[in-house]
Order: C-alpha cells, then structure tokens, then sequence
C-alpha cells in the first residue's frame, strides 16, 4: 500500500454541475474532442438484473430502493471463474478516513487478494489531496496505475486525459458485450449514463449511488425530545435549528468540501424548489444559481448564520471533524451525501442517538437528485488480456446484496469481522478497524445499492419512508453526462466564484443583494458558454 504524503489543503468550494465526467474535466488546449455531437455514439451495456433476494418493501422507478430489514438467509455466488492471474494490480484510489493496515497486517485486504487471486496494491490517497495527487499524476509520463477512480472534483484536462491515456471499454462493454460480466451488467442504465461517454465512447466503469443527492442528517433523538415533527416548513425549520443550539451545541452543521458545496446547499435550493444545477425549457439551459428559489435558499442559510445556529467553525472544518462533532452529539444535523447512511456512520454514533434524515421544508420542494454515480474507474491502456482481467476485478467487486462476493467486500470474513444471527449480521472489534471504509475497495467496484443497514431496521425503515416521501418530487440534473468544452476547460474557475459568493453571502460579508453581480461573473466568465454548448450536446445525444 502507499499513502500519498501530506499536501496543502485545497478550499475550493463546488456546486452539483453537469455530471462527473463534465465536471471532473477540464479542456482548451485542443488537445482532443471529448463532446459526442456528431460522434458515433458507443451502446450503453445492456441492462441485465440480478433477481437477488425479495425485499422486505420495493423500490421503484423513482429511486426508492428495495428495503431488507434482516439478511438474506440463502446467499448465491455471482462469480465462478477465477478473476486474477496472481499478478500485483495497482490502484490509486481516495479515502475518507485513516488509512487501512498493511496487507499483511489486515485479514480483510488478505482475504480480498485471495478471492480476487491478484496482489492488490493501493495507492491511498486522503481526500484533501486527491485533486493535486491527480493533477500531478495526469501531468507526469510515469506508468500508470492499472485503475484509476475519479470521483466529481473539477479536474483540469480530466477528459483528455482519460480519452489520451486510458482505454476505451466500449467494444468489452458496449450491448450485450457487457454480459461476459454480469455484475457490470447489473449496474442500472442511469449510472453509465450520469457517468457520461468521452468523444462517443465508453471509458469507464461508474460508481454507483442512489438517486438521493446531498442530504440533512440529523440527531432524531434530540429533535424527538424537542418536539420537532418530521415535516416542518421554512419557519419551522429555522425555528428547530435556533431551539437545537444552545452551549457548546449547535443546531446546524456545515463544512467546506471539494464535493458537497458549503452547508449542504442543494439541500436547501432543493426545499425551495429551485432547479437541480440546470434547468432545460425548450432546449435551452439555464443555470439554477439565476433562480429567485436559489436566492431564497441564500436567504434561509445567511439567517442560521446571523442567529449562530451554524457550527462556529464552518468555513475551515473538515468533513471528518464535522462528522466527529455530528457523531458525539455536539451538532444536531448535517449535510452529507446520502452515501454516508452506512453501517460505519451508524457504528461511530453507537448508542448516542437515532439516526434520521431531514425532509424538505418548502411549499413546493425538487429534491436534487444526485448523478447516479460517485464517480468511476478507468483502466490504463494494455492489452485485451490485461483489460479483461481489471474487469473481472471490478465485476467481483461489483457483486450485488445477497452474493457471497459482497458479503466478503462489505462485512469481511465471517468468524473474524462479522458473525451472523437470526437477526443478521453482527459486525465483530476487527470489523472497527478492517472495513471497505479504511480499505476503500468500495472505490473500485461497487454493487447497486439496497437499503440494509445490520442491527439497525428502524434506520432503515425510516429512511425508506423519507426515500417515498421525496423522491416522487424530486428532479434530476438535465447536464449529468453531458460535454461542455467551457465547463470542462473552465469548470473550476466558474465552481471557485460560485462558492466564493455563496460564501461571502452566508457570511455576511456581501449582502444578499450583491448576489446578482456573482451571476453577472460567473456568466462572464463562461457560464453563458457553458449553457449553449450543454443545448448543443443534449440535441446530439437525443
């Protein structure tokens, strides 16, 4: 394993854009044309579901997904063949919290080799690094990793880097090509398309999530004590934040991250019903920051900081340090992307209090989607032997709920890191310090997600029923996967203005009034650009 070494931390703050591959991109230079306008267009991977256990309530076609309340009692095996050759295969990947234990200190990662039947390597890279730790690895000639993952931080030259330098999967992937590798296969329509194709082609294996995008989390104990209800509306929601603070508490907790935005800020431009990243009417697109509900959402945040609900150290904290103060009770809510209801999340709070999800609080509320990603591998360029194998490395790690495979990547190794009852899986001490958090294997493959939260029903019930609550409502981003060459030669620069004003307003340092001249910038700057090239691209790829 290697840890990549300390590096200032960047502070840029992003807005949910047009999609990962858009957003992770960055152009000019004219080094290569990444759009699909007037490109033959790749299939996407047909569409094969696994049948998988019966749930204990659906899902359903807004993104409800299938709720199990105990562990399935008879697993299956979704692989057969051997995956590996027993050859070391490299992987740069990012994680969010310590690094794991050397391979041969971690039974986890040893027996992960051994099912795999390759050497492992990880490249571990903390979060606050990875956008300079790809920069650099983009800009060098060194060899590359054998899989890359990108997550959706604005990179420069991301695309033609990808289209350059790693290899096209269309002819493994394309159509019926992708049921060599079933669990790929299983990956849901909206993931490779959220994950977008670069010059018509198919460079990538996406990381999917649920449709969910940036959620409230909140202390439902505390809120239940105080009599807060479930829904609320904007009054009522600003008045709950003001009664959760008082000495050392706070009722609303924020953090600066490369990938969220300040404060959660698509959760509440989505309560006000303000369009998710970009709205599409008659072909044309329009940036949701030009939207009065947009400005609301402003308004709500700048009147939690003028009455100290906020975390006080709101425009330095990391997202580990948020959730630590989240996690012991300090902060009583937070936003989060809806990936982080987990078991690890669930374990940090422990016996502390209820884990529960905020609804929206406007008349009127979109609910943003997220991407259907969390972002994607790709494969250094090699030969068909070679990119067969990585796939059938990530087709491994890709296995859905219910399979011997993603026991193994989720729980560990029955007897050592978890054991199971008739109630489920009970996670055991070594599972604290061996997980797909501290090993983040997650990030190379990862099954479509079910909601099955071990030792925890109500959690997950509860947020079924804020999933069917929402999501009917809730709208999806018109730019995910689609190319604008100004978004991707200029995304980090027009993401940079937008959290600097968003910031400024929050904080009082500019009045709400100044938000216009923030617009005026960020069109200046290449936003109206943007807007006319994701037009183009979306009437090419109909």
């Amino acid at each position: 394993m290697t840890v990549s070494s300390p590096i200032k931390r960047r502070t840029l703050l992003t807005l949910a854009g047009a999609g990962l591959l858009s957003g992770c991109g960055g152009g000019g230079g004219g080094r290569g044309d990444v759009s699909n306008a007037g490109k033959d267009l790749a299939p996407w991977p047909t569409h094969v579901p696994f049948p998988g256990p019966a749930p204990d309530a659906p899902g359903d076609d807004t993104g409800v997904q299938p709720l199990y309340l105990t562990y399935p009692q008879k697993l299956t095996r979704s692989v057969t063949d051997t995956v590996g050759d027993g050859s070391k295969v490299t992987a740069m990947v990012v994680t969010f919290g310590a690094p794991p234990r050397p391979v041969e200190a971690n039974q986890l990662w040893q027996a992960v080799n051994k099912a795999l039947n390759v050497d492992l390597d990880l490249i571990v890279v903390p979060d606050p690094e990875y956008g300079q730790k790809m920069t650099t690895l983009m800009a060098g000639t060194d060899d590359l990793p054998d899989i890359i993952m990108f997550t959706n931080l604005a990179l420069p030259n991301a695309l033609e880097f990808v289209q350059a330098r790693c290899a096209d999967l269309s002819a493994h992937l394309s159509g019926d090509a992708v049921k060599d590798y079933p669990n790929l296969a299983n990956i849901p329509p909206y993931a490779w398309q959220g994950m977008g194709r670069v010059g018509g082609r198919i460079h990538g294996v996406p990381l999917e999530r649920p449709k969910p995008a940036n959620s409230l989390f909140v202390n439902r104990t505390v809120m239940d004590r105080a009599g807060i209800a479930l829904d609320w509306n904007r009054e009522q929601y600003i008045d709950a934040m003001k009664q959760l603070t008082g000495p050392r508490k706070w009722g609303v907790g924020w953090f600066k991250t490369l990938f969220t935005g300040l404060g959660g800020i698509t959760y509440h431009a989505g309560s006000l019903g303000a369009p998710n990243g970009w709205a599409e009417t008659g072909g044309a697109f329009t940036s949701t920051i030009t939207t009065p509900q947009f400005t609301e959402a402003l308004d709500v945040m700048s009147r939690l900081v003028a009455a100290r609900t906020h975390f006080p150290d709101s425009l330095t904290a990391s997202s580990t340090d948020l959730k630590a103060h989240f996690h012991n009770g300090a902060v009583a809510s937070m936003n989060d992307g809806f990936g982080a209801l987990n078991l690890q999340t669930l374990t940090s709070i422990g016996n502390r209090f209820e884990l529960g999800l905020g609804r929206p609080y406007g008349a009127e509320p979109t609910p943003w989607q997220g991407p259907g990603l969390f972002g994607f591998v790709a494969f250094k360029k090699a030969d068909d032997a070679r990119i067969k194998l990585l796939l059938r490395v990530v087709n491994h790690l890709s296995a859905p709920f219910g399979t011997t495979e993603y026991e193994l990547a989720n729980y560990g190794v029955e007897g050592k890191h978890f054991t199971r009852d008739a109630d489920g899986v009970k996670t055991l001490p070594l599972y604290d310090t061996e997980n797909n958090s501290l090993l983040p294997i997650k990030y190379l493959g990862v099954a479509p997600s079910v909601l099955y939260l071990p030792g925890y029903p109500k959690q997950a019930q509860a947020a079924y029923d804020w999933q069917r609550a929402g999501l009917p409502k809730s709208v999806a981003n018109p730019a995910v996967g689609l190319r604008s060459a100004t978004e991707v030669a200029r995304g980090a620069q027009l993401n940079q203005i937008i959290g600097d004003g968003i910031a400024a307003v929050v904080f009082g340092r500019r009045p709400l009034s100044s938000w216009p001249e923030v617009i005026t910038q960020w069109k200046k700057a290449g936003g109206d650009r943007a807007a006319e090239e994701l037009a183009k691209e979306k009437q090419a790829t109909r």
